[in-house]
């Protein structure tokens, strides 16, 4: 390929202390750019197990810091202003990560980054391994680097490390970091023919570039839409957050459909006018699909109440957060989130440790203080405090409410 061009020029560290390279900026030109996305398609049809490799750099985009980027005039930098960053919105890489795992072309992402916005994209919880912490996840805390990775997550790093033939590292400046195995291991095995390697895509130099199978110097939204325009591939272009339905769009919160097991019931909800059967509830999909007759045995219901089991869920756990088996969930375990309700954390980090619901923040998200033994030893190296405040992410709740997740990490008490 042509060299890329110097955009950037800074003498600095990327990442002082770390194994890095100089804080230059690069960029491939258009013909380059095009050619390059051209092979990239080529191997993300052929991929048997394609997994993403994320850093901060996926999100500088939608106003998130990152650690490397330190030239004051840093194409990177170049991005919104944010009152939080809890607040972010997905940019367009995330967005088309998201297309790519709805049409099969990516199988797993394990996340760097702790902003949850894969999933506020619509990626699903249970197909990413946020092994570093999330903002979102209460029992997944942010990894201090004197602390030491979730054993868990870990596993299952390592379990997709030995599954991944393509691996796409992005944003990543693949400083020697433990997870970093997720992108050196495709590409050495790529040089015994046995992968197809480790696509890097990011403006600086890493370490590894010289293992790569193909080398993006470029912004991460440029090569993933090109990547979409040449794959053809249906995507969230219009940029708004996945958000789970919110009271104000008509959701019955305590009603699961009888047929297709979807829980809230979102716009029209009917329910069996049997005195002598169990209540059923169907959604309005289901109660069109019904015969003429069987509609005559459902009613309506109307508006839902205003108090009607609003952030109050059926989830298919046990009361120790573990997942039923298909054929056992004639009886959900049920969650509730209103605020001053009680939870004790079943699993992960802060396992056994109780905590109150706060509320929810503006997007829908759930607020939660969490009370700590100050003389306990946590594996991600929390400073000892006896409280902290916490987010549960919507999607997290999502996740649950459909069985998706491997543990329940927290119920009632």
């Amino acid at each position: 390929w042509e060299k890329p061009l110097l955009v950037t020029k800074c003498d600095t560290e990327a990442r002082p202390g770390y194994n890095t390279c100089k804080a230059h900026e690069y960029k491939d030109t258009p013909t380059v750019l095009a050619a390059k996305v051209k092979k990239l398609a080529e191997m993300v049809r052929e991929a048997k197990r394609c997994t993403a490799y994320t850093g901060a750099g996926i999100s500088t985009a939608s106003g998130i810091n990152d650690y490397a980027s330190k030239a004051k005039d840093s194409k990177a930098l170049q991005r919104p202003v944010l009152k939080t960053p809890l607040a972010a919105k997905p940019t367009l890489a995330h967005r088309v990560m998201a297309g790519l795992y709805k049409a099969g072309y990516l199988h797993h992402w394990v996340q760097q980054n702790h902003d949850g916005l894969p999933q506020k994209a619509g990626y699903p919880q249970d197909a990413l391994n946020e092994i570093h912490g999330a903002w979102f996840d209460p029992s997944n805390p942010v990894v201090k680097m004197s602390g030491s990775l979730r054993d868990d997550l870990f596993d299952w790093m390592l379990d997709e490390e030995q599954k991944t033939d393509l691996c796409l590292a992005m944003g990543t400046s693949l400083c020697g970091m433990n997870a970093d195995r997720m992108a050196s291991t495709p590409a050495e095995k790529a040089l015994k023919g046995k992968a197809l390697g480790t696509v890097i895509v990011s403006l600086q130099q890493t370490k590894m570039d010289n293992l790569a199978s193909l080398r993006f110097f470029c912004t991460i939204d440029e090569v993933m839409a090109s990547l979409a325009e040449e794959l053809k591939l249906p995507y969230d272009k219009e940029g708004q957050p996945y958000q789970y339905p919110r009271p104000a769009k008509k959701v019955f919160w305590g009603k699961r459909c009888h047929v297709t097991k979807a829980m809230p019931i979102v716009g029209a909800c009917y329910v069996s006018t049997s005195a002598s059967a169990k209540r059923h509830y169907l959604s309005s999909d289901a109660y069109e699909k019904l015969s003429s007759e069987d509609k005559g045995r459902y009613r309506d219901i109307g508006k839902p109440k205003k108090n009607d089991m609003v952030d109050v869920f059926d989830v298919p756990y046990d009361s120790n957060g573990n997942l039923l088996p298909e054929g056992k969930r004639d009886r959900m375990l049920t969650i509730d989130l209103r605020k001053g309700a009680k939870i004790i954390m079943t699993f992960g980090s802060f396992k056994g440790d109780k905590g109150t619901v706060l509320g929810t923040d503006a997007a829908g998200h759930f607020k939660i203080m969490l009370q700590h033994d100050v003389e306990k030893k946590y594996h991600h190296g929390q400073k000892h405090r006896p409280m902290s405040r916490r987010t549960l992410g919507r999607f997290m709740v999502e996740a649950a409410v459909n069985g998706r997740l491997e543990h329940l990490p927290f119920v009632n008490r």
